[in-house]
């Protein structure tokens, strides 16, 4: 929900609804990428060697997002304390969030330290589930990345190369 934040998506709505919605599309979003992670992780990892099942997988798959309980409070502090302006375009020409700039760099500081040591874990869970290495495991996350960056540059070309031929 706060990763919205700044972009001005829920200008004008009440926060209750900023928050229902918030915690509706987290819900759901964690279920598919539930189901998406653990078949990717259990895919490549089997390219590298891997003996994981993807029953496995789907069992060890929530606590590579269990980390994420410690910005909760963060963020319902952002929430309580800046209510609906936090979801607010900013006002400024150049600004890109309305937050005072010390808590945007605070709370961008803590998320990216919980995000490295998050990434650790999940490398050292893909390694016990497959019965190899945490370095191993982070090689499944690094080919999972490239695959997505790939796949990313090849949609833009795509759509772009649509957007032109109608233009």
């Amino acid at each position: 929900m706060v990763s919205s934040a700044g972009t001005g998506l829920f200008s004008g709505l009440p926060l209750g609804i900023i928050v229902l919605l918030g915690i509706v599309s987290t819900f759901i979003g964690s279920m598919i990428g539930w189901l998406i992670g653990a078949a990717m992780y259990t895919w490549v990892g089997k390219w590298l060697g891997g003996k994981g099942t993807f029953s496995d997988m789907a069992r060890l798959f929530p606590a590579f997002s269990l980390l994420m309980i410690w910005l909760a409070p963060m963020h319902l502090a952002m929430v309580v304390m800046y209510g609906p302006e936090l979801f607010d375009t900013p006002t400024s020409q150049f600004a890109f969030t309305n937050l005072p700039i010390g808590v945007y760099l605070l709370t961008n500081v803590v998320t990216l330290a919980i995000g490295i040591y998050g990434v650790v874990i999940t490398c050292k869970g893909i390694g016990l589930v497959h019965g190899f290495s945490a370095m191993r495991g982070f090689g499944v996350i690094l080919i999972i990345i490239a695959i997505g960056v790939l796949l990313a540059i090849v949609l833009a070309f795509a759509f772009s190369a649509m957007l032109f031929s109608i233009i």
